[in-house]
């Protein structure tokens, strides 16, 4: 049985060095503030952790470490927010896993990085989880047309237009 713990649920069986990965790096990410993402430092030093989370990932992947949904959805979660799409192919691949062994929200995160890794390619994203910023003003990523909103909602993403109308919150000035 999983329970929550932090900022995920974990099993009797989730590999505790992830989860010690997985939860420094979320505590970072949770607590930053937009001044922490214009601080050069902070940057910096986040994406150093998060680089050698990746690596340590793939140590425990290739040691056979990571074996429960939830391991492989940390291990998902880590790479998605790498830089390339080496990075966003790794994070689809493991979230897939994730969802096949059973986590509910794997297939979120195999919709959210499926599309950052089809935008790093040059493709047009699948479920339009994605907003880009140009020119100061956040707009939905270029959006595959023939995806449905009834295929939105198997994998936890909302209907188009409430992706578009938050696109507008988004640039709402204050």
């Amino acid at each position: 049985m999983s329970k929550r713990v932090g900022f995920f649920r974990k099993s009797k069986n989730s590999n505790k060095e992830l989860v010690v990965l997985f939860e420094k790096i979320q505590e970072i990410r949770s607590k930053s503030t937009d001044q922490d993402w214009e601080d050069k430092n902070f940057v910096k030093k986040l994406e150093s952790l998060e680089k050698a989370a990746s690596k340590r990932v793939l140590e425990l992947l290739k040691a056979k470490k990571i074996k429960t949904a939830d391991d492989f959805y940390r291990a998902s979660f880590i790479f998605h927010h790498g830089k390339n799409y080496k990075s966003y192919l790794i994070a689809t691949a493991l979230a897939a896993v994730s969802h096949h062994l059973g986590e509910p929200w794997g297939k979120n995160l195999y919709a959210i990085t499926l599309d950052r890794l089809l935008l790093s390619i040059g493709l047009p994203q699948q479920f339009g989880s994605q907003f880009i910023k140009k020119q100061g003003k956040y707009k939905l990523a270029p959006l595959n047309k023939h995806t449905s909103d009834k295929e939105r909602k198997k994998y936890l993403i909302e209907p188009l237009a409430k992706l578009k109308a938050r696109e507008k919150e988004l640039n709402k000035e204050d």
